[in-house]
């Protein structure tokens, strides 16, 4: 059997083709494992010690955002309303004042 280059050049192609298939076929055998991938050990660290880590390192949770959002909303109502009274005070205090300061230029007029 005589070996010329358009035989050889047909065996490398072929051999090219089959490599580039194999490596194909596991390479969609790569992706399926990454979706059927378990999890790690790292993230099953994560998992069940997430609220701990959350109190050790004083995160907050959205939960906990919400909530503290309600309060001081309740709180910044409550506080414009002490304002508004006190508001309402403070212009009571400033008549009796200006009446005082009146009642004082009277008497030391005498």
């Amino acid at each position: 059997m005589a070996w010329d280059w358009l035989t050889f050049w047909i065996v490398i192609l072929i051999g090219l083709l089959l490599v580039g298939l194999v490596l194909t076929f596991l390479w969609f055998l790569s992706l399926n494992k990454k979706k059927n991938k378990e999890p790690s050990h790292i993230q099953l660290y994560f998992d069940e010690n997430f609220r701990n880590i959350l109190g050790e390192w004083d995160f907050t949770t959205r939960d906990k955002v919400k909530e503290f959002k309600k309060d001081v909303s309740k709180r910044l109502i409550s506080v414009a309303g002490d304002i508004d009274i006190l508001d309402k005070k403070k212009a009571k205090l400033d008549n009796r004042m200006v009446s005082l300061e009146l009642k004082m230029k009277d008497l030391e007029g005498l």
